[in-house]
C-alpha cells in the first residue's frame, strides 16, 4: 500500500510538473490526451526598441530595391508607434528645396517642410524602394513642422500634417537650442543619452550634416542641418539625408544570417 501510494504520489507530481513548465515552452503540453510541444514565442518589432531592450542592438534590416540596410529602432512610442530611422544616409546629397535660380524671394518659403522637394521625394519615390507588403506597413505619422507665419519672423507657430516617410526634427535630434528654431516634437531618448548617435555617414563611410525638417526662422529660406555640429544651409544646397517611418509594434522580426557574412540580424521581410 505504501509503495503504490508513493508511486501514485510521484506520477501526480511529475503530471503537474509537465503542466507547469510546459507554460514556459520548456516541456510539451498535454491537451486532450494529446502531448502538444508549445510553440516559439514569435518576436516583434517593439522587442528591438531602444527603449524597451537596448541590450538587443536596436537594429533590424529592410530590403531597399535588392539590398538589405540597417534600421536603428529608435523608440517604440512615436505617437504609439515604433519608429525607424535609417542608420546611413542616403547615397547621394540632396537639396532641402530645389532651386535654380539660387536666389530666394522671401514669399518662396525655401525654408517650409510640407510639400519641399525632400519631402516630396520621400514620399513619392524613395518609399518605392521598400516592397509592396512594407509599404502597406508603413503608417501615416503626424508630425509637427513650423509654420509658414513663423519664417521670416521669428514665430513660434507651428502646424501637424501627416506623412509616411520624413526627416526628423532639429528638438527630436536633440540638437542645441537656437533662438531662431520652433521646437517641433519632443526630444527622443535615443538621442539625449548619447548625443554622438546623430552622426551619420554615407554607405562608403564618408560623413556628413544631413537634413532636419526644421527651418531657421530667421530666414524664409535656410534649414537646420546636423552630424557631429549644428549647422544652417539656404534650402537649394545639397546635403545628406536620413529618412524616419514609423511601423507597427507588432511587425514581425526574425534572426537571419544571410545578411551579413558571420553575423546574425533581425530583418523585416
Amino acid at each position: 500500500m505504501i509503495c503504490n501510494r508513493n508511486f501514485r504520489f510521484i506520477l501526480a507530481f511529475c503530471f503537474l510538473c509537465i503542466i507547469g513548465f510546459g507554460a514556459f515552452g520548456a516541456f510539451p503540453v498535454l491537451k486532450s490526451g494529446i502531448f502538444l510541444f508549445s510553440a516559439d514565442k514569435k518576436e516583434k518589432l517593439r522587442d528591438l526598441a531602444y527603449d524597451v531592450n537596448p541590450k538587443k542592438g536596436y537594429t533590424v534590416y529592410l530590403k531597399e530595391d535588392n539590398m538589405y540596410v540597417p534600421y536603428l529602432v529608435v523608440t517604440s512610442n512615436y505617437g504609439g508607434k515604433v519608429l525607424l530611422l535609417r542608420q546611413e544616409l542616403l547615397e547621394n546629397r540632396m537639396p532641402f528645396k530645389k532651386n535654380e535660380r539660387h536666389m530666394w524671394a522671401s514669399y518662396e518659403n525655401g525654408g517650409y517642410y510640407e510639400d519641399s522637394s525632400i519631402d516630396q521625394y520621400l514620399n513619392d519615390e524613395f518609399i518605392n524602394r521598400f516592397s509592396r507588403t512594407v509599404q502597406d506597413t508603413i503608417v501615416n505619422s503626424k508630425i509637427i513642422i513650423t509654420s509658414k507665419n513663423s519664417l521670416g519672423d521669428a514665430r513660434e507657430e507651428t502646424i501637424e500634417i501627416s506623412r509616411k516617410v520624413f526627416l526628423l526634427s532639429l528638438k527630436e535630434l536633440d540638437g542645441p537650442k537656437s533662438y531662431v528654431s520652433v521646437p517641433e516634437g519632443d526630444t527622443l531618448k535615443f538621442f539625449s543619452d548619447n548625443y554622438k548617435r546623430r552622426i551619420a555617414y554615407f554607405p562608403n563611410g564618408e560623413e556628413s550634416p544631413y537634413w532636419t525638417r526644421t527651418p531657421s526662422t530667421w530666414e524664409t529660406y535656410t534649414v537646420f542641418t546636423i552630424g557631429r555640429a549644428l549647422g544652417t544651409a539656404t534650402a537649394d544646397i545639397d546635403t545628406g539625408v536620413r529618412p524616419a517611418f514609423c511601423l507597427e509594434e507588432s511587425v514581425a522580426i526574425k534572426k537571419s544570417s544571410d545578411i551579413i557574412s558571420g553575423q546574425t540580424v533581425y530583418v523585416i521581410e
